[in-house]
């Protein structure tokens, strides 16, 4: 009964969720989201300071796999803080 009320595919409304990069720098699990949610519905984000470390090794395991994937400059920056500046409406 619901399915039949919805305007789009129960994927497409998915699709419409934001993405994070907390994924312990598994940059196949990163590759993953950014293929399904897309490099605008991406934040980066990890989980400090829940790691062996204590804190820096999942953000430094972070960055160094969204420095190594295959996106454009600007698709990077929108993940390190341009999409939380819009979601948030940050002005800054």
């Amino acid at each position: 009964l619901l399915l039949k009320k919805l305007k789009k595919r129960p994927v497409d409304y998915f699709r419409m969720f934001y993405a994070d990069t907390a994924l312990f720098g598994s940059k196949p699990g990163t590759e993953c989201g950014l293929k399904f949610f897309g490099t605008e519905r991406t934040l980066f984000s990890s989980d400090s300071p829940f790691d062996p470390e204590g804190g820096p090794a999942f953000i430094r395991w972070t960055i160094e796999v969204i420095d190594s994937l295959d996106i454009t400059p600007a698709e990077r920056t929108a993940i390190y803080e341009g999409n939380a500046r819009k979601l948030l409406k940050l002005k800054i």
